[in-house]
């Protein structure tokens, strides 16, 4: 679990520097689609394509288009569903998570039901929404002129970080077999 809090935590910490705050809400909207949508089609490849071909080395290569391509339509997928919300400039970050591919790989290795793999891809994506909410929130929290120069930006956005990698690392063992 420590594995996935980290990267949640280390993609929405370099997502939440890269974007502006108003660029938040549809981010974490795309990128909770793209998981979800991009385990289940990892599923999918390694049903479908690696399994029968026995592509197993190539897994990584494989999958990098799929998540490319859904880097490239879910915001644009977005911008049709719902045109108030800012979703121009995404595929690049989206593209760059980590935690996309950091999720689908290990769904396909251990060859977990659809449903699991399915709950497993929107609860991430929720989860990571969440966290760059609270990034956000944290951004907008620390804007005043009580914080000292020195922890403005970048430190007090790594110190938030930090206290979220702790609380979250709390629930180490919560959901053991």
């Amino acid at each position: 679990m420590n594995d996935y809090v980290l990267t949640l935590l280390s993609a929405a910490l370099v997502s939440h520097v890269l974007l502006p705050p108003s660029h938040l809400p549809g981010f974490g909207l795309a990128c909770a689609v793209t998981t979800a949508l991009g385990v289940c089609g990892g599923r999918l490849i390694e049903h479908w394509l690696i399994a029968p071909w026995q592509l197993e080395d190539l897994r990584l290569f494989l999958l990098l288009p799929w998540l490319a391509v859904l880097a490239w339509a879910v915001p644009l997928l977005l911008a049709r569903l719902r045109p108030g919300m800012i979703s121009q400039g995404l595929g690049t970050p989206i593209l760059g998570n980590a935690l996309v591919l950091g999720l689908a790989l290990p769904a396909m290795a251990e060859h977990t039901p659809w449903l699991a793999t399915l709950g497993w891809g929107i609860g991430a994506g929720l989860g990571f929404w969440l966290a760059l909410t609270l990034f956000a929130d944290l951004q907008q929290r620390t804007e005043h002129e009580q914080l000292p120069r020195a922890l403005r930006g970048l430190p007090i956005a790594l110190i938030g970080a930090g206290i979220m990698a702790m609380a979250c690392s709390g629930l180490n063992g919560l959901f053991t077999q």
